[in-house]
């Protein structure tokens, strides 16, 4: 038995976080970790004309959506954030992770929405909560919205749905637990 082997070959149809983009993102740019790990900057595909960026590292468990004032990120800020990342963490490379069933993606959609109950006034929800998600949901902005809206009618006690005023589309909340 040898001492060392070499390890199998890796199937060219099989991504590497180098080149990887979630689905339902926008990657536009990469940091490599001490050990080896991406640290990616990423968009979500919105359809609308601001954009709100992430971070995200493929060897821990980072994720980071907001800034340290708790806003959305610019791509600056969320560059930089991914660069102080990338020169701390020392994570070994995981590769990419694994896409959740639609049953998974939609509770990972709902544990951060069922979050959002507590307090006394419903809660807006925007596209932009879902970015730190996004490496993880591996879901477009579409799967997202038809999630909220089937969410909306099976449960409108947890989830409302409006149309916006504009007429063009659908505004969610999420509403605060009964109180007694």
């Amino acid at each position: 038995m040898a001492l060392f082997t070499r390890a199998a070959s890796v199937p060219a149809s099989v991504a590497v976080p180098e080149t990887w983009t979630p689905e339902g993102t926008i990657v536009s740019q990469r940091y490599r970790a001490l050990e080896g790990a991406t640290v990616l900057v990423y968009t979500a595909d919105a359809d609308r004309g601001t954009t709100h960026h992430a971070v995200a590292c493929l060897g821990c468990t980072h994720r980071a959506d907001r800034n340290t004032a708790g806003n959305v990120m610019t791509e600056a800020e969320a560059a930089k954030a991914a660069n102080a990342h990338a020169t701390a963490c020392r994570a070994m490379p995981r590769g990419v992770p694994a896409r959740p069933d639609d049953t998974e993606a939609a509770e990972l959609i709902r544990t951060r929405l069922q979050a959002r109950r507590y307090g006394t006034a419903p809660h807006p929800v925007r596209l932009s909560d879902f970015n730190g998600l996004r490496v993880d949901l591996q879901r477009s902005t579409g799967w997202i919205k038809a999630l909220l809206a089937s969410l909306a009618q099976a449960d409108p006690g947890f989830l409302a749905a409006a149309p916006v005023d504009s007429g063009q589309g659908v505004r969610f909340t999420v509403q605060p637990f009964a109180r007694p």
